[in-house]
């Protein structure tokens, strides 16, 4: 199952102006997520934040992405050219908390998770210095920013 390209374990790489051909074969994907990151346990989180510009894909190509464990890859779409969403698009796995109603789709066939438009944006969240126990039993909620409720907490 070869990939074209298989992103790193760091935030910020740009992948641009890529064609992609012939990856119809022994499940191919033109996109991986996380390099050295193949099997548990992964000692990195991901490929984290990826950026794409300018990406063409033949009628060849049959899957777009396939994420590889630990499937948290970040993909954002500059243009367009790799979601077919517009500018400021993203593609990312099939997590629960990435679905937003009516922004987000998803299409595990050739995308392999989710599918955003512009007027979302999907973050990694990183939580250092926890000690054991110290999140033990509570609930973590994560919320759509709105600058409306968090400008009452501004100096």
């Amino acid at each position: 199952a070869p990939h074209g390209i298989i992103t790193p374990q760091r935030d910020g790489l740009w992948i641009k102006n890529v064609n992609f051909h012939n990856f119809n074969f022994n499940n191919a994907a033109a996109l991986g997520s996380c390099s050295h990151c193949f099997k548990p346990p992964a000692t990195d989180s991901d490929s984290r934040h990826v950026n794409f510009s300018g990406l063409t894909f033949a009628s060849t190509v049959d899957k777009k992405i396939r994420y590889q464990f630990p499937f948290k890859g970040i993909y954002e779409d500059h243009d367009g050219s790799l979601t077919g969403k517009g500018p400021g698009s993203w593609a990312t796995s099939d997590w629960n908390h990435n679905k937003w109603l009516t922004q987000c789709s998803v299409d595990l066939t050739v995308y392999d998770g989710i599918l955003c438009d512009s007027t979302v944006s999907i973050r990694r969240i990183v939580i250092y210095n926890a000690q054991p126990s110290s999140l033990k039993g509570k609930n973590l909620y994560i919320l759509p920013y709105d600058s409306d409720i968090t400008s009452q907490f501004a100096d």
